[in-house]
């Protein structure tokens, strides 16, 4: 069984700089936590971690692994996930090596709900920011997820 879980960035500031370094306002850090513990209450841990390298993406990264006892130096960076097409975070998700069975993805819009569309039993209208989107996919490796029964098992919006 491979569980992914989709998780959108936080609430994060319109300053005027470069979008790629655009950080978590107050809000956005504080639903980030509240969500991640959520997943804590739920035991929910992930085997890994990849971000988007977007600053507000790794600051939901580490928030989360700090509250489900992830090793932050443990995060990994995929400029992918940063507005890449969707069929190229696929590709990703397909490659990701098999010992993982519970692996978190923090992106971004509009690319994470259409992940959620696309993978869910049901159809999710808007992942919001810190929104957090899980599914079991009845299968053993992740090159399969597409044509394997899967089930939805938790959306935190």
């Amino acid at each position: 069984m491979k569980h992914l879980y989709l998780i959108r960035h936080g609430k994060a500031t319109h300053k005027p700089m470069p979008d790629i370094k655009r950080f978590l306002t107050g809000k956005g850090i504080k639903r980030t936590k509240k969500y991640a513990a959520i997943l804590a209450e739920q035991n929910i841990k992930p085997d890994l971690i990849i971000s988007s390298p977007a600053v507000r993406a790794l600051q939901t990264s580490e928030i989360i692994a700090g509250t489900l006892h992830y090793p932050v130096d443990k995060i990994e960076i995929n400029p992918v996930f940063y507005f890449e097409p969707e069929q190229e975070v696929i590709d990703l998700i397909k490659n990701i090596p098999d010992r993982y069975n519970h692996v978190f993805l923090v992106g971004h819009n509009p690319i994470w709900t259409d992940l959620a569309d696309r993978f869910s039993e049901n159809a999710i209208w808007h992942l919001r920011t810190s929104g957090i989107y899980g599914t079991a996919f009845n299968t053993s490796s992740w090159k399969e997820i597409l044509q394997s029964p899967r089930k939805n098992i938790i959306l935190i919006n």
